[in-house]
């Protein structure tokens, strides 16, 4: 059997672009059926121009068949933990276990090697606790475990009122929420960059270190406030007697998928905390999406296993927990 690999040029409406995609929703159905996320080619072009990434897409081909039968991107950070890279990879369930991924694999990290990278951070995603052929191939090819994340699951609507019940009485001469769809206010942004630079090192992230990211305003407006396909809606928390904005939630919905929020990021800062201010914005967060995102049937989100207390959170609005997603380090 003759194999080629080959770099393509991911661009929305090409053929060889949506081929290469389908291998990874093939993938993806094998392990999750009909539940399996989606993306569109557009999407995944986007966030890369606006989380300043670069990324390389490769694909295998073997002999007698047409589309690709593995495919994958190296992911490569241009602004902090410049170190680090990622890589996307999938075989089609019709060609596993015959090495192609083993060969793209081996190619990705000597790309990431060869531009600088000294190690990669990825992860990959299970129905079941204790892993699946991911896991197996992680670890056979060198890769160590560095965190757990649960995998919770919302299915909606919510009751409006039942919403409205949970949400917790906050003092209004200290705190309140406000929420904005689809972009940012511009007065948001300072603060918001804050927020995004404590986030950074706030969240768990295991058995790795990675450096506090640099967020400014104008690196805010252009994930947020630029032109793009996918939908988002953000909650804060605003310190009254200060001004400030001390906690934020944001979901997004993406044209791959339009019947699924994913939700991003949530935090308090630690110096506001212990007063219910993430319950608060979350819930004002699927309030806001409900009103605004009706088709939508599944809020989705993932919490590293030791984050109890955001865990606790979710499975109090109603959250279950439906996978598990193991994040994987490399030194290259």
């Amino acid at each position: 059997m003759t194999l080629q690999l080959r770099e393509i040029q991911l661009t929305p409406g090409d053929a060889t672009s949506e081929a290469w995609l389908e291998v990874h929703h093939a993938a993806n159905r094998a392990v999750w059926g009909a539940g399996a996320q989606r993306a569109t080619v557009e999407e995944i072009v986007d966030l890369s121009g606006r989380r300043q990434d670069v990324r390389r897409t490769f694909g295998v081909w073997v002999d007698g068949v047409e589309e690709p039968v593995a495919a994958a991107q190296t992911i490569r950070n241009t602004r902090e933990n410049t170190e680090t890279g990622g890589i996307w990879l999938s075989v089609h369930p019709d060609h596993q276990r015959k090495g192609h991924g083993r060969r793209l694999l081996a190619h990705c990290e000597q790309v990431l090697r060869d531009e600088g990278c000294t190690r990669v951070h990825e992860h990959s995603g299970a129905p079941v606790e204790h892993g699946d052929a991911a896991t197996e191939f992680a670890l056979a090819s060198g890769y160590r475990q560095t965190l757990v994340d649960l995998r919770q699951d919302l299915g909606l609507p919510v009751d409006a009122a039942a919403l409205a019940e949970s949400a917790p009485a906050l003092d209004a001469e200290e705190y309140v929420v406000e929420t904005s769809v689809d972009g940012l206010p511009e007065e948001w942004l300072e603060d918001r960059a804050l927020l995004a630079r404590r986030m950074s090192t706030d969240a768990p992230t295991g058995d790795i270190d990675l450096a506090e990211e640099d967020w400014d305003a104008d690196r805010v407006r252009q994930q947020w406030n630029t032109p793009s396909p996918i939908w988002a809606v953000e909650s804060v928390a605003r310190h009254v007697p200060s001004g400030r904005l001390v906690a934020f939630t944001d979901l997004v919905v993406r044209p791959g998928q339009t019947d699924l929020a994913l939700q991003g990021d949530t935090l308090v800062l630690r110096e506001h905390r212990g007063r219910a201010l993430g319950l608060a914005v979350k819930v004002a967060n699927l309030a806001a999406l409900q009103r605004e995102k009706p088709g939508v049937a599944t809020v989705r989100t993932w919490n590293a296993d030791t984050n109890t207390h955001m865990i606790a959170i979710n499975a109090r609005m109603g959250f279950t927990v439906t996978g598990w997603t193991r994040e994987w380090a490399k030194d290259l």
